[in-house]
């Protein structure tokens, strides 16, 4: 048997004596070898105890199988997320540009009152993102997205029908409430989809979205607001209701076509042949629970044991106190760029319209990045680079006269904008990183959390008594940034050392003693010393 072979067996005895996605190979559970055939008498056991519909423990395939039925996930699945998430991100652009358009004016209340706003909004968001896995495991995904989808787009159109500071708060809570568990849901959903090392690229086009509808919805605002007054109606009510009506669509469309999983895609307007042969379904499957021996829990409800895994993790508490304090300073440039570069000089209707530059250049330097980090490794010094970039960008704005041209201030804001996100292939970091597969979905939640818990204190970082420049905003941010920059570089080293303690000690115990240690260790998922973490 080969050495290959033997360390794939292994694994999969191991799986079966803790249940918890172990790995000893010092990748993350990325022993195995696609399509790779293994002994039989380890599957005899392995398919009687993992009842997963579609998974063939010996089942064998060519790489360019394996890669024809990724190309039709990214081309079948993959855009539709896209797009649902184009839909989720279109409010909160539409909302920053909505300020610019003087929505708190036409409602009678301050600045002040938005960033009381965006407070409510964050803490509620993070509230409920934590029970939306629990209940996604429980009904599906493929259903729970859908349901949420619909109600945030009755919320949303619903803009049109206030008319103070009251109907405004009670807006803004209740799309805190419905958009809070979509992020989660579909995070864990294409897990199902895609191997570890799939998803940083394809996280970084989920969060590259973002600046897809930022610029969308400046553009679109640009014509909007001129219907200002039209059927009584302010430029921002018909801003927020085309958005209603659109997300309306977009969810019912969902309802037909997300299916269950890689295995059930057949029916609706799916087609009655579904997305694959009956074998692409097969390596569909298989190949995503040959990258992870967790995911054969996908469908496990949520247990108590697994929120206690959670809660006692510190390397989980460092990634979502990154993802606090890093994510903070997205909050103020995000609500307040249009508004900024108005201030600067421009239109309102200008000013929106040159938002784009910055949210596409965000969105191209993502990508790239994200893809190199898929491809090299090392997403922590990945990650640094858009810390440091933004931190230059807040610089600019800090140091730049107050008698700078507009067109000045206009390239400060927009470096400081287009800053490559990390967070999207900081979640595939941390969620390679997690196991067994209970805590990793809370793991998720956790981390969407704290992306909007950031927003309480960040919508607070730019204060009406600071502006028009926000010097000491600007200031805050950049400290930041450092040490964002201080917390990634830590996590790496961390994971790092700990792997070599790991090695170390696995290397120095005999066969015997492996064998003790997976039959009576208490240890659990990444906890495991076989364990080894993705740098």
């Amino acid at each position: 048997m080969s050495d290959i072979k033997k360390k794939e067996d292994t694994l999969f005895k191991e799986e079966l004596s803790s249940d918890e996605g172990s790995s000893t190979d010092g990748g993350n559970n990325h022993t195995t070898v696609p399509g790779k055939k293994k002994d039989a008498s380890t599957f005899s056991v392995i398919s009687s105890t993992y009842d997963v519909h579609g998974y063939e423990p010996d089942l064998e395939w060519e790489e360019h199988e394996e890669a024809k039925v990724r190309r039709k996930i990214d081309v079948y699945l993959m855009p539709f997320l896209l797009l649902m998430a184009f839909v989720l991100n279109m409010d909160r652009t539409n909302h920053s540009n909505a300020i610019s358009d003087h929505l708190n004016v036409d409602l009678g209340f301050s600045l002040d009152g938005v960033n009381n706003a965006i407070l409510a909004y964050s803490i509620l968001f993070t509230i409920f993102t934590l029970p939306s896995n629990f209940i996604a495991k429980k009904i599906g995904a493929y259903r729970w997205i859908p349901i949420m989808m619909s109600l945030w787009a009755v919320i949303t159109w619903a803009h049109v029908l206030i008319h103070n500071y009251a109907g405004y708060m009670t807006v803004r809570v209740l799309i805190a409430i419905t958009e809070a568990g979509f992020i989660p849901a579909t995070l864990n959903y294409m897990t199902t989809w895609y191997k570890t090392k799939e998803l940083a690229t394809r996280l970084a086009f989920f969060w590259g979205i973002q600046s897809v509808a930022s610029a969308v919805s400046g553009l679109i605002s640009f014509g909007i607001f001129r219907l200002r007054g039209v059927g009584g109606l302010f430029g921002w009510q018909w801003l927020f209701l085309i958005d209603g009506i659109f997300t309306h669509i977009v969810a019912i469309v969902a309802f037909l076509y997300l299916p269950k999983n890689p295995g059930s895609t057949s029916g609706l307007i799916r087609g009655k042949s579904g997305w694959f042969t009956e074998k692409e379904a097969k390596i569909a499957v298989t190949r995503v629970i040959r990258d992870d021996l967790t995911k054969t829990n996908q469908d496990v409800p949520i247990t108590w044991e697994d929120v206690k895994l959670a809660l006692k993790d510190t390397k989980l508490w460092t990634h979502l106190v990154t993802t606090f304090v890093g994510m903070m300073t997205h909050t103020p440039i995000s609500t307040y760029l249009p508004s900024i570069i108005r201030d600067g000089g421009f239109a309102v209707t200008t000013a929106n319209l040159l938002t784009m530059p910055s949210y596409l250049g965000g969105l191209a330097f993502s990508i790239m990045i994200a893809y190199s980090s898929d491809r090299y490794g090392e997403v922590a010094l990945h990650a640094l680079i858009g810390n440091i970039w933004q931190m230059v960008g807040y610089i600019a704005l800090r140091v730049i006269p107050l008698n700078a041209g507009r067109w000045q201030l206009f390239a400060a804001a927009t470096i400081t904008a287009s800053s490559p996100s990390w967070h999207g292939m900081h979640i595939a970091y941390m969620s390679s990183n997690m196991a067994p597969a209970g805590k990793r979905a809370i793991a998720l939640g956790a981390i969407i959390g704290a992306a909007n818990l950031d927003g309480v204190p960040g919508s607070q970082i730019y204060r009406a008594d600071d502006a028009p420049r926000y010097p000491t905003g600007n200031l805050i941010c950049i400290v930041l940034n450092i040490v964002a920059i201080f917390l990634f570089i830590s996590q790496r080293v961390r994971y790092t050392l700990t792997n070599k303690y790991r090695e170390k000690e696995w290397n120095s115990m005999s066969d015997a003693d492996k064998e003790i240690y997976n039959k009576t260790t208490k240890h659990k998922g990444n906890d495991r010393l076989d364990y080894r973490f993705r740098i």
